[in-house]
């Protein structure tokens, strides 16, 4: 030992290292992948609410790490993590790298929207090859979707851009049963997991909304607004609020509409409010901060939520009109529909005839106690789902059945044998036949039997 030098346990060593540096053997973190606030996304506060569900009911298994945004050091940093939590949707400029770890570190996807069409077709523009990887396997499963009434009727479900990282995630979380029966249409047989869309917004700021409330219908109320109308989220054509629109110019003059929300890029906005014949009975509030999207909600008597064509979402929007206990009228389709007619009014799906949608405000406006009991009945819902921390629950059981699938001996054999049976040219007839089976059966019986989320024998 040279003089002067001191030798220190190599468990000081271990901890002074540790310090400085992640040791991912000592330390295992799962990675969570998505963006965070102060993004402007609903994911991003999507994404807070469910961290901070996790951290109520205890999940401390092991560390979970949000990494927003990601940069060139998290290259080498993920693929050394116990899982990857993949957060995707529709927006190629949000989730292109968070797709790209997907692929390439299989782990835990969270699928906000079923289509992905946008995201893909982006992929394709920027020449990422995992675009056309995308694109190719889409095309090959679309066939299966024929049958699948939701997809004949909205175009963007009819290809499922999805597929591709449905097939590689190890699990998937969505938010509706619609899109597991989706994800089930077309064949996809990895692990799903439903969570309910959170109660995005804490209590104390719905609470403020409400405060608001009468300063923003005080504004409007010189015009001779007495029932206020409400169409918010992103303001796209998908939203119909073209239709929204020629409705409430059906109804009395004291009916006034705002549009709240977002500008979305090629969407001409502003250009519907003039050719509205509306007048000062329309007002919109664009690219408005999240306090006082939340406000101009609970000044609503009714909100509508219109989706067309529908690409498999879960409505951010909806679920803070529920918290704020508002009427909300939305598309009869796909996810909107496991909803029950008591928390929402449902009209007909696609593009809405305005008489219609005309119609359901008017009862809605004019029957003041079918109004509150439904507002009502849609606050209690999303109270139970807080109360419960139900969609964090969901996550814990994903996390736990997700690591357990990956720790199974058996599975990395298992895929290389299913991989050389497709090599050989082995069919779904074939293998209902028994080939090969022998082989996956006996891997099986070295397995412990499984147990589900709720502790009961599960047969898979």
């Amino acid at each position: 030992m040279a003089r002067g030098r001191v030798s220190l346990p190599r468990r000081v060593v271990g901890r002074v290292r540790r310090a400085f540096r992640w040791d991912h053997r000592m330390e295992p973190r799962i990675a969570y992948l998505s963006p965070m606030p102060p993004a402007p996304t609903g994911v991003a506060t999507y994404s807070r609410a469910v961290l901070e569900g996790l951290e109520r009911i205890g999940y401390r298994k092991h560390e979970i790490r949000p990494i927003w945004p990601i940069e060139p050091k998290h290259e080498a940093q993920i693929p050394w993590h116990v899982l990857g939590i993949y957060h995707l949707g529709n927006n190629v400029a949000f989730h292109r790298d968070i797709y790209r770890h997907a692929i390439q570190t299989p782990g835990l996807v969270v699928v906000h929207d079923l289509a992905l069409d946008d995201f893909v077709r982006g992929l394709v523009a920027a020449g990422d090859p995992l675009g056309h990887q995308a694109v190719r396997e889409a095309m090959r499963n679309a066939p299966r979707l024929a049958g699948f009434e939701e997809a004949v009727r909205n175009e963007p479900l009819r290809v499922p851009y999805v597929a591709h990282v449905a097939r590689r995630a190890r699990g998937i979380i969505v938010h509706s049963p619609f899109a597991e029966r989706y994800l089930r249409a077309f064949g996809c047989r990895t692990p799903v997991y439903v969570a309910p869309h959170p109660a995005v917004e804490r209590e104390e700021a719905v609470r403020a909304a409400e405060r608001r409330r009468a300063v923003l219908r005080a504004g409007l109320e010189p015009m001779g607004m007495r029932s206020l109308v409400v169409a918010a989220g992103d303001l796209n054509e998908a939203k119909l609020l073209d239709r929204v629109v020629a409705a409430v110019a059906r109804l009395p003059e004291h009916v006034h509409l705002a549009l709240v929300g977002r500008r979305i890029e090629g969407y001409d906005v502003d250009a519907l409010v003039r050719g509205s014949g509306l007048g000062a009975r329309l007002s919109l509030q664009a690219d408005v901060s999240d306090e006082d999207f939340l406000a101009w909600l609970a000044a609503a008597d009714v909100v509508v939520d219109l989706r067309f064509p529908h690409r498999g979402e879960v409505s951010g929007t909806l679920a803070r009109a529920m918290q704020c206990g508002r009427a909300t009228v939305v598309s009869g389709t796909g996810t909107y529909l496991d909803l029950s007619p008591e928390v929402v009014v449902h009209v007909s799906p696609g593009r809405v005839e305005p008489e219609e949608l005309a119609s359901a405000i008017a009862r809605l406006l004019e029957d003041e106690e079918r109004r509150e009991r439904i507002g009502r009945a849609a606050r209690e819902h999303m109270a139970e789902l807080a109360r419960t921390d139900a969609t964090a629950r969901v996550y814990a059981a994903a996390i736990d059945g997700t690591l357990a699938l990956l720790a199974d001996p058996t599975r990395r054999a298992l895929a290389r044998w299913a991989g050389a049976l497709a090599d050989l040219g082995v069919t779904e007839d074939a293998l209902e036949r028994g080939y090969g089976a022998s082989y996956a059966r006996a891997l099986a019986e070295l397995v412990p039997e499984r147990r589900s989320a709720a502790g009961e024998a599960d047969p898979r």
